[in-house]
């Protein structure tokens, strides 16, 4: 059985909004197997949030209904 690894909720948003923003920095100087790599990064991190599935299977919760606005 493999090991789950628990990532918190913070952390993983710091993680998403660092990486594009080292990737964008490095663009330059980034060989083909770096871009590689740095788009590899980005799936594993949207499989975090997305737990390994496609977001429609995602639990969706509705935002507040506007005001005026009748279900």
């Amino acid at each position: 059985m493999p090991k789950v690894f628990q990532i918190h909720e913070e952390d993983l948003a710091e993680l998403e909004r660092t990486l594009p923003q080292l990737s964008e920095s490095m663009l330059p100087v980034l060989t083909p197997c770096l871009r590689t790599q740095l788009r590899r990064c980005k799936i594993i991190l949207s499989n975090v949030r997305w737990n390994y599935g496609p977001p429609t299977d995602v639990e969706q919760i509705p935002a507040e209904p506007e005001e005026g606005y009748d279900r």
